[in-house]
């Protein structure tokens, strides 16, 4: 008998990819893999050579994210049904789930599997599954990804108070004393932020302009506000002056 469905693996890792061909190859016999990409720059390409009905996809593929990909595969004739693949984010695993829509945390298991191809079994059909795609894309607009030593944060840079250099990492806050050290410097953090909300206080300091309440020249500080709570950050005299 004949698979009942086609299916296409999108993964810059391609070790991820043959360990999840595995899995379904021995766990799905209802599913035939027509194509995999490693490359993002493949993977629209190769789903307009073999339109599978299903694409196992990778939320980070090199330089795009699975976002960019969906929104060059989807059209007004082709929507392929997306289950996306990730390593563990608290704010994609909450937005999976208030969208209705299937994914893996890495690494896959059996049982993970089952239970989204069941998933995906029931609700293939249903046509609010694609608007449920679009306002799950919707809300990751925006969101820059920050590498961390056990995973990846994503966040608007409206979220972000300020940042400090901590040796070869960086802190990023997004409350008073709250923050995720990401394994970038600051220099890396200050490439993917909008410069023209973010400013440089110090070698050691990036802050968030948008919560900027005051500058104390003479004593070389900064004042942001949130959320009815001050916060002094020390800047550098020259730094400081051009504010």
């Amino acid at each position: 008998m004949p698979p009942d469905y086609t299916c296409m693996v999108v993964d810059d890792e391609q070790d991820a990819i043959d360990y999840l061909l595995s899995l379904i190859h021995e766990n799905c016999p209802f599913l035939k893999v027509v194509a995999t990409a490693n490359r993002s720059a493949d993977a629209a390409k190769k789903y307009f050579k073999t339109f599978p009905d299903l694409v196992f996809l990778d939320i980070e593929v090199d330089e795009k994210n699975g976002f960019e990909i969906i929104q060059e595969i989807y059209n007004e004739k082709w929507k392929p049904h997306i289950i996306f693949v990730t390593a563990f984010n608290r704010y994609a695993i909450e937005a999976f789930k208030a969208n209705a829509l299937g994914y893996l945390l890495k690494p896959v298991q059996d049982d993970d599997l089952k239970q989204v191809m069941a998933h995906f079994l029931e609700i293939k059909e249903t046509e609010n599954y694609y608007e449920n795609v679009l306002k799950f894309i919707a809300g990751y607009a925006g969101k820059i990804r920050f590498n961390t030593t056990t995973g990846f944060i994503l966040l608007q840079s409206s979220e972000i108070l300020y940042c400090e250099a901590d040796h070869n990492y960086t802190k990023i806050f997004t409350a008073p004393e709250k923050f995720t050290l990401v394994t970038v410097n600051l220099a890396q953090v200050e490439e993917k932020l909008n410069m023209t909300d973010f400013y440089r206080i110090s070698r050691a300091i990036l802050i968030n302009s948008r919560y900027l309440t005051s500058v104390h020249r003479r004593n070389k500080t900064c004042t942001l506000h949130w959320q009815e709570k001050d916060i002094v950050l020390p800047g550098s005299e020259d730094m400081i002056k051009k504010l």
